[in-house]
């Protein structure tokens, strides 16, 4: 077995053993949790990756009847045989995957449209990975005694849920095969058939008598009663709600069953397809799911899948002829499914996302950007995209397409012919962005854009100067230029539009008093601030220090992929940094001891967007300090 600090094992107590009928008392919520009755330790398995669990048997002292009320509603007690575990589950996600295919997966019903997998099992590099990467957070700073240390985790989230009446070591581990599933589907075809709605939740099962005694205890200290009938050689246990109930709870039927190696709780319907499955015909037989599946290979924390075509087309039906119609535009624009996966790589949290290529929104090109090179260092928050005329411009004639939107098109385009008409608005547009600085204490931002013509923009500004101008005389607005190095710095004085705003509206709108913005246009950039100090930290940033010259972005970049079509980044430091000054004094000591040693671990989050000629990319990386 593998090693572990003696001081981090679990004392046995001197309770007697407990029977199957009842789970582990433990310490109210807030409080330490009672450690389990056994130890419960790790060896290594034939995978590296898997640790094999210990078969010591549960022991404790039963749990009394309760006095009054159940404390749980009775929504609860519907799913209350995998609550708990979901708790776990949940929790487990940002700390916590087997290579291949999950059992749980095998017994999803095979017209399911939504399907959601968390794998604590850590499988294959998962268990590694997450080891280096949890050094950063508190109590993780031991990798060789992480096993322990998450176990200790798990113990108390799951504590603290359960108000102190469950541990993960004592209660759920023993028989929870550490794999987890929740399925929806299919949609029912009418609001009428809304009570016909299907959803299961599988948990994977490593000791079948464990797990119904632990359900059965879980739901007759609810205060719910059961029957049984079977379904293809498999006992279905139905859930009978308490008296006291809500009508309509009392009308869902609730069940659940072990079949194979799962635990399947949810409406009757959906367990009774669950057994049907025989684990040989579950929804990864489903050729569109097997794509989808694929596209997010390797080992994993979590995935989930979405049919979402399926979706929209029930929601249609649905919706029936008493509500408007869906503009057709979002049918060309939606994907036919999509597919995500969480795992961690590198000391990070990655998040991985796939669709099919979608033709509306375009060809699939890529490119490196431009605007981290544009932007000042202090930038703590930005997000980009490429060819934003060109994009623009395709869900304009898009959008005019559909006759329910063609009337809007038109009006807006002859709007916008008193500047030249549409062209001439967006045509020069090529990678735009917005980004927020932050300078000590000072906080700036404003629009960003890589003309393709500099003149175009420079005439769409000067018309729309004089607009403003002409408009603006009335209330006080004010335009000047001023130089700033090789360029034009544009400063507008909003003068009292803040007073008229507010005036006009009856106060709804009261904008700020001395609101100044600011422009200005040269052959690399085009850029529009609040105030000034935006504006001339981005023309500095041509020449000078920027973004991209940035370790810490341009880490983050190599690792998101240099090439995409669009792109946002998080200081996740800087704006925690900037967030905390704005704590009040009477919690900052409650923010400083239960916030702050987690927070502090996420250094910051990056993601791009990639279209492909068949399938579209999509990655999100959240990174830990030090990694």
């Amino acid at each position: 077995m593998t090693d572990q600090d003696p001081t981090q094992r679990y004392e046995p107590p001197t309770s007697t053993p407990q029977s199957a009928a009842g789970p582990t008392p433990a310490s109210a919520a807030g409080a330490p949790i009672a450690p389990p009755p056994a130890p419960v330790a790790y060896a290594p398995a034939a995978d590296p990756g898997l640790e094999a669990v210990a078969t010591a048997p549960v022991a404790g002292t039963p749990k009394g009847a309760r006095n009054g009320k159940a404390r749980l509603r009775w929504l609860a007690a519907l799913v209350v045989t995998v609550a708990i575990a979901g708790t776990a589950a949940a929790a487990t996600m940002l700390l916590t995957s087997d290579s291949g295919d999950a059992d749980v997966l095998a017994y999803t019903p095979a017209d399911s449209v939504v399907y959601g997998e968390l794998r604590l099992d850590l499988p294959g590099s998962q268990q590694a990975e997450l080891a280096e990467l949890m050094t950063a957070f508190p109590g993780f700073d031991d990798q060789a005694a992480f096993p322990v240390k998450l176990n200790e985790a798990l113990d108390q989230l799951v504590g603290r849920a359960t108000d102190g009446e469950q541990s993960w070591t004592g209660d759920i581990d023993p028989w929870f095969g550490r794999r987890l599933s929740v399925s929806v589907g299919p949609i029912p075809a009418s609001a009428e058939d809304a009570s016909s709605a299907r959803g299961l939740l599988l948990a994977s099962v490593t000791d079948a008598a464990k797990a119904e005694a632990w359900a059965a205890a879980l739901l007759a200290d609810e205060g719910a009663t059961t029957s049984t009938e079977t379904w293809n050689g498999t006992t279905i246990t139905i859930i009978t709600p308490p008296a006291g109930v809500s009508s309509k709870m009392a009308d869902l039927s609730a069940g659940y069953a072990i079949t194979g190696s799962v635990l399947a709780v949810g409406d009757v319907e959906s367990v009774k397809a669950a057994i049907d499955t025989g684990g040989t015909k579950g929804i990864n037989t489903v050729e569109q799911f097997q794509a989808a599946e694929a596209s997010v290979s390797g080992d994993r924390l979590a995935f989930g899948y979405v049919d979402s075509e399926t979706i929209a087309d029930a929601a249609e039906g649905l919706a029936g002829e008493s509500m408007p119609s869906l503009p057709s535009v979002l049918d060309e624009l939606a994907p036919a499914w999509v597919a995500s996966a969480i795992r961690a790589e590198d000391g990070s949290f990655i998040v991985d996302t796939r669709m099919p290529h979608v033709d509306a929104l375009g060809p699939a090109t890529v490119a490196q950007s431009t605007i981290p090179g544009l932007l000042p260092p202090t930038t703590i928050a930005f997000a980009e995209g490429h060819d934003v005329g060109e994009a623009l411009t395709r869900f304009k004639d898009l959008a005019a397409s559909d006759p329910e939107l063609a009337g809007g098109v038109k009006e807006l385009e002859d709007t916008l012919g008193i500047v030249g008409g549409w062209e001439a608005v967006v045509g020069w547009m090529g990678e735009a962005g917005i980004a927020v600085t932050r300078d000590g204490e000072d906080v700036a931002g404003g629009l960003v854009v890589v003309p393709t013509d500099a003149d175009d923009a420079q005439r769409l500004l000067t018309q729309l100067r004089g607009f403003i101008q002409l408009a603006g005389a009335g209330s006080g607005i004010t335009i000047t230029d001023e130089a700033y190095g090789d360029a034009t710095i544009s400063v507008i004085d909003l003068g009292d539009l803040g007073a008229l705003a507010g005036g006009v509206t009856g106060g709804a709108v009261d904008l700020p008093a001395g609101v100044t913005l600011s422009y200005a246009v040269t052959d690399e950039v085009l850029v529009l601030g609040y105030g000034t100090d935006f504006t001339k930290a981005v023309l500095d940033a041509r020449s000078g220090e920027s973004l991209a010259d940035s370790e810490r972005f341009s880490a983050a970049l190599a690792q998101a992929g240099t090439e995409h079509a669009s792109l946002f980044w998080l200081d996740v430091t800087a704006i925690r940094d900037l967030v905390e000054d704005q704590v009040p004094a009477d919690s900052k000591a409650e923010y400083e001891a239960d916030a702050k040693p987690y927070l502090q671990a996420f250094d910051s989050v990056i993601g791009t967007f990639a279209p492909g000629e068949e399938i579209d990319q999509g990655t999100v990386i959240v990174r830990v300090v030090g990694q």
